[in-house]
């Protein structure tokens, strides 16, 4: 883990996140990190460094200025690189029927990007989450519009022109709000698959329960031991909720928070089941903190690994209430784990979990390792402490895909009051510098 006594702090000012946005930071082939997000001023950035040697300076560049001027969620980007260096920045403004996006010109340039470009939707889009599939050497782009279907299109041609767009999910009285698409590699012939997790508001939907499935290269819908249903993304259809697994199903009088998807092997999922005590103030000592494993062919759920502690904002009816401090699987090895999976080696097993909560004298970014493939959690490492009289919170943990040991993960930092406009941040991080 990080030495904490030679690590470097480091921030990138005004970094604020989202909750349901992939892939938010990357290492790419290049050996330099790269990391969107959006301002309090309602900019678009992309954030370019060295976590291996601190004397190579970092660069940054302002995308577009959104039709707001706060940070909101829904208006995160989500970065892609493509196997040929192209970057990909995807993002929409408050409230915009269309999900606009700009290509670099040159590899791994982020001075070269080109002309923003819009894809039109029929409905108010949030949540894009952009990916390459190598397999079939295409763009696939996932998004929710207007907050009630989740819609699938691609690109043949690293962004030029895109298909039209296909909706695959639609929220039915449990309220199906939220999607969460990891990217996996495989060590197999099939290369990679799309795992992915849904669930509703732990308060203004029906349903409390957390489901998976999986997307194949071609499109093909699986259940999570691997079988096939008669779903695929080209063909078009909805997807049935007998057609996922569920990985967690909250108790009668409970509600739960899904917080993280791992993007690599075993599938698994982290979330936090509470009870809404009432409304407007759900008690913060009852959250506690899980992961679910499959394996055996069924999801396996972990002892409690830790209290929550509180809830990020109070008092405020729109949901912002229920949102904690997060959860982030860790899965490198050496410069970048998951490119060794790419050329032959076994994948990297998911067993650290960084989480970001109040411990009842200050906010913490701690480590929890398992040593029984996700049965248990111990606490290994406490990264960041700050005294809650200092007034800042702790939240979100991301995990750059193909992490590196010396920048493994970064946080956020500061004030939240609301998912909508009401926080202001700045991303931390610790790197140990090689030189």
């Amino acid at each position: 883990m990080i030495d904490l006594k030679n690590s470097v702090i480091k921030k990138i000012k005004r970094a604020n996140t989202d909750w349901w946005i992939n892939e938010k930071a990357i290492v790419a082939a290049n050996g330099l990190t790269y990391i969107a997000y959006v301002t309090d001023m309602g900019e678009i950035h992309l954030k370019e460094m060295d976590a291996k040697c601190s004397k190579t300076p970092s660069r940054d560049v302002r995308l577009c200025t959104l039709n707001c001027n706060y940070a909101d969620e829904h208006n995160a980007p989500s970065v892609c690189i493509t196997e040929s260096g192209k970057i990909i920045v995807a993002y929409t403004g408050h409230n915009v029927h269309g999900i606009h996006y700009r290509i670099t010109e040159k590899p791994y340039d982020i001075f070269s990007f080109g002309p923003e470009k819009t894809l039109c939707y029929d409905g108010s889009v949030t949540y894009a989450q952009l990916y390459e599939n190598t397999v079939k050497n295409e763009l696939w782009f996932f998004c929710r519009v207007s907050s009630v279907t989740w819609q699938f299109r691609y690109s043949a041609d690293e962004g030029l022109s895109w298909s039209e767009p296909v909706k695959f999910l639609e929220s039915d009285q449990g309220g199906l709000f939220y999607l969460n698409v990891r990217k996996q590699y495989l060590n197999t012939p099939e290369k990679e698959q799309f795992f992915f997790a849904l669930y509703g508001h732990p308060r203004a939907s029906q349903d409390h329960n957390i489901r998976s499935g999986i997307f194949r290269a071609d499109g093909t819908l699986l259940k999570t031991d691997g079988s096939e249903t008669p779903l695929n993304l080209y063909r078009g259809g909805l997807i049935r909720l007998d057609q996922l697994d569920t990985v967690y199903a909250s108790p009668e009088g409970t509600t739960v928070r899904l917080l993280e998807v791992s993007p690599t092997l075993p599938l698994r999922v982290g979330f936090a089941p509470f009870v809404l005590d009432c409304p407007e103030a759900p008690d913060p000592e009852k959250p506690c903190y899980r992961s679910a494993t499959f394996r055996d062919g069924t999801w396996n759920i972990s002892d409690p690994i830790c209290k929550a502690g509180e809830f990020l904002s109070r008092n405020i009816p729109d949901g912002s209430q229920t949102y904690l401090g997060g959860m982030a699987y860790y899965y490198g090895v050496g410069e970048a784990g998951i490119w060794k999976n790419k050329i032959g080696i076994a994948p990297v097993y998911t067993n650290r979990i960084f989480i970001a909560r109040f411990d009842g004298e200050c906010r913490v970014l701690e480590s929890y390792l398992s040593h029984d493939n996700g049965k248990s959690y111990a606490l290994e490492q406490v990264l960041r402490r700050i005294p809650e009289k200092e007034g800042k919170k702790i939240w979100r943990p991301v995990v750059p895909i193909h992490a590196q040991d010396n920048m493994p993960v970064y946080w956020h930092e500061g004030e939240y009051g609301s998912h909508t406009g009401g926080w202001h941040s700045d991303a931390v991080m610790l790197i140990e510098y090689d030189d």
